[in-house]
């Protein structure tokens, strides 16, 4: 008597039907498969979401600051880049000049240059030729100095997240009453900021941190101001409001130093970092002064710094430029109701000249396109890994993807494109959805031969 043996190539073929409709998705897993990437792009497209046009408040000509902060970085080692760090300690002095107390400063300056052997003037730092002010006088109090100066402390003071032996005077303590002002100078490029030609930090580092700031209540208004190349696309990933960004140069373009010392043999100041200081001590010698801010970015001019430096204000749709006064963020808010001032304009001035302001809608909406395909592309992880690293494993998974998640909602707030992005959303789900067929075939295909061998060494 015989026994009969199934035929390889049929168990083969069984095995693979079998394979296929255990592992290939059916229309509810595509649908609920493409729900998942619609959810992870920040919401339906049945959500209303406000236009831009409409999502501007009304004007108001004051603020509501009860005190100032400053985060002022230097990001840049090596004695040629010397410049850098008199931009950093410029801005420092102006701040310290019209009240703010080094408490509420945080101060970051990437090298020692006052103590490099090559500084002829030693333990001295200066910004012009003349040699007038030593920058690095006696009451400097330096924060984070040297290796300290990285992309992930600049985070942890604006996250507020630092390790519990943290001393005060390395974190930045504001609240939802604060005005900030974050000034970035050193070199970059496209949406990017160089840490000691080491390190990065990226526009979306920057606008997550913002984010975080503005969800959980520790910051009244943000001036945030970088002088670097292409420095003003450092700010294309904010979305959080009442944030005025402004950078030396466009998308493109360079940014130029000036000021050049014979006796040190280099440049000790960038241009656009002299033109705003420049103002400020001409026109704002003391807290009671009157300048405005577009008269501040006006100084600032194409002729004067050789480049274009635009103040970006999508995100500050709630009062006008000619409102703001300058001491809301270079000045000590206590100082100024010491004297008698106002946080904000009691007025409205005449305008002045007309200020070349980023309100292009067209360009934004396109900007946030890009940000919505983004995400859809890397999902959650769609953070900078270069940044949430295994340097700040005290930072764990879960507050990260809430802060993304808190970023994604404030991006939707201002997404005009809703319907059309709903649309690109069901395509993907349909692509994904082929994709994930194709890949169970592999999968089936590939497990067929050794499953296959063991049947036909069982099996009678």
């Amino acid at each position: 008597m015989t026994t009969s043996r199934a035929s390889p190539t049929r168990l083969l073929l069984l095995l693979l039907l079998v394979s296929f409709l255990v592992l290939a998705p059916t229309p509810g897993r595509a649908a609920s498969s493409a729900a998942r990437a619609s959810g992870s792009s920040g919401g339906s497209s049945e959500e209303a979401a406000p236009s831009l046009a409409s999502s501007s408040s009304s004007s108001t000509s004051t603020s509501n600051h009860t005190n100032n902060w400053a985060v002022l970085v230097d990001t840049s080692r090596y004695w040629f880049n010397y410049r850098h760090a008199a931009n950093t300690l410029s801005f420092y002095r102006t701040v310290k000049r019209l009240g703010i107390p080094d408490s509420n400063i945080v101060l970051m300056l990437a090298d020692d240059f006052a103590c490099d052997a090559r500084n002829v003037f030693a333990s001295k730092i200066f910004a012009d030729e003349s040699h007038a002010t030593d920058l690095y006088g006696a009451d400097v109090e330096i924060d984070y100095r040297g290796y300290e100066v990285t992309p992930e402390n600049v985070l942890r003071v604006l996250y507020g997240e630092h390790p519990p032996s943290t001393p005060e005077s390395k974190r930045l303590r504001s609240d939802a009453g604060s005005n900030v002002l974050f000034y970035l100078t050193g070199h970059g490029g496209d949406e990017f900021l160089k840490f000691q030609d080491q390190r990065e930090i990226l526009s979306r580092d920057v606008a997550d941190a913002l984010s975080h700031m503005h969800a959980v209540g520790r910051y009244n208004e943000v001036l945030f101001i970088v002088d670097t190349c292409q420095a003003e696309t450092l700010a294309n990933e904010i979305r959080s409001p009442r944030v005025i960004s402004i950078g030396s140069s466009r998308r493109g373009e360079n940014s130029f130093s000036g000021g050049v010392d014979r006796a040190l043999g280099l440049s000790v100041i960038d241009r656009f970092s002299s033109a705003i200081l420049g103002f400020a001590e001409a026109r704002v010698r003391d807290v009671d002064s009157d300048a405005r801010m577009d008269e501040l970015f006006r100084a600032a001019s194409k002729e004067a710094i050789m480049s274009t430096a635009r103040p970006r204000l999508e995100n500050y749709r709630h009062r006008e430029l000619r409102d703001v006064r300058v001491t809301e963020f270079f000045a000590d808010a206590d100082a100024v109701r010491r004297r008698g001032g106002q946080s904000g304009g009691e007025e409205k001035r005449a305008a002045g000249p007309s200020i070349d302001v980023v309100v292009d809608e067209d360009e934004l909406r396109e900007r946030l396109r890009r940000d919505a395909v983004s995400r859809n592309a890397h999902g959650e992880r769609w953070w900078t890994d270069v940044v949430y690293g295994a340097d700040v494993g005290w930072v764990d998974d879960a507050a990260r993807t809430t802060a993304g998640r808190e970023r994604r909602s404030l991006a939707e707030a201002f997404n005009a494109e809703d319907e059309k992005m709903s649309k690109g959303r069901g395509g993907a789900g349909r692509v994904r959805g082929r994709r994930d067929g194709i890949e169970a075939f592999v999968v089936a295909a590939a497990l067929a031969p050794p499953v296959l061998c063991l049947l036909h060494m069982f099996l009678p």
